[in-house]
């Protein structure tokens, strides 16, 4: 059983990180002003809620971390 349940862990690790990688991968392909459209748009949503976003969306920097991430991988290889 226990075979088994660490199976099933190495599993769920591999698919997470090959969503991972998913996401580096659009990330890549994405551009500066793309991002700004992307921020521009959760903040209107934000605001037909009602909220006020925060002056640094917490998604976003973290796209634009793994925007650095992985450039820095290219560069390497």
């Amino acid at each position: 059983m226990a075979g088994l349940n660490r199976r099933l862990e190495l599993i769920e690790a591999n698919r997470k990180r090959g969503k991972d990688q998913l996401i580096r991968e659009a990330l890549e392909r994405l551009t500066n002003e793309e991002l700004r459209a992307a921020e521009e748009s959760l903040r209107a949503e934000a605001r037909a809620r009602g909220e006020q976003p925060s002056p640094t969306n917490e998604l976003l920097e973290r796209l634009k971390q793994l925007e650095v991430e992985t450039i820095a991988q290219q560069r390497r290889r």
